[in-house]
C-alpha cells in the first residue's frame, strides 16, 4: 500500500494497493453504488409507468360513469348518441366516450348510437379494462418494491465495504 502525506497533513493513497490501483473494498463499494443507481433508475422508470397506469384507471372510471349516465338516458329515450356523451379524463381534458372506446380498442358502433343493451355491454368491457389495468398496476408495484429492495441492499453493501476497508486500514496503521 502506498501512503504519502499531502499538503493538508493528511494521508493520501489510503485505499490503494502497492501498484497504485484501487483497493478491492473500494472497487466493491463502487460496484455496489453502480448497482444501486441502476436499481434506482429502474424504480424511477417504473414509478412513472405506474403513474401513467393510474391516470388510465382514473380515466376509465370517468368513462364508466359517463356510460352509466348514458344508460339511464337510454332507458328513457331508447338509444343515446355516444358522440354527445362526454367526460373529463385524469388530465382534466374533456373527451367523448366514443373516443375513449376507440382509443382503448374497446370497440364502438359505426353510427355512434347505442341502445341500452349495447351500453351495458360496453360498461362490461370497461370493467374488464379496469380490472386489467388494476392487476397490471399491482404487478408493477411488486416489481417496484423489488427494485427498492435491491437499491437498499446495494447501498448497504457499499456501506459495509467502505466500513470493512476502513477497519482494515486502521488495523494496518495502528501496528
Amino acid at each position: 500500500m502506498s501512503m504519502q502525506v499531502n499538503s493538508a497533513n493528511s494521508l493520501s493513497g489510503i485505499g490503494t494497493d502497492a501498484a497504485g490501483g484501487q483497493s478491492l473494498s473500494r472497487m466493491f463499494a463502487e460496484l455496489q453504488m453502480l448497482c444501486s443507481n441502476n436499481a434506482k433508475r429502474k424504480a424511477t422508470d417504473l414509478m412513472n409507468t405506474i403513474k401513467e397506469k393510474q391516470n388510465k384507471l382514473k380515466t376509465a372510471y370517468a368513462a364508466k360513469q359517463a356510460m352509466q349516465k348514458a344508460l339511464s338516458k337510454a332507458g328513457k329515450k331508447g338509444s343515446v348518441d355516444m358522440l354527445s356523451e362526454k367526460f373529463v379524463n385524469a388530465k382534466g381534458n374533456t373527451r367523448t366516450v366514443k373516443g375513449f372506446l376507440q382509443y382503448n380498442k374497446l370497440g364502438v358502433t359505426k353510427t355512434g348510437k347505442l341502445h341500452k343493451e349495447d351500453i351495458q355491454a360496453y360498461i362490461g368491457r370497461i370493467d374488464t379494462y379496469i380490472q386489467s389495468l388494476g392487476t397490471d398496476t399491482q404487478t408493477q408495484m411488486i416489481r417496484l418494491q423489488d427494485y427498492m429492495g435491491q437499491y437498499n441492499n446495494h447501498l448497504q453493501g457499499a456501506n459495509k465495504a467502505i466500513s470493512d476497508g476502513k477497519q482494515t486500514l486502521n488495523a494496518i496503521l495502528s501496528r
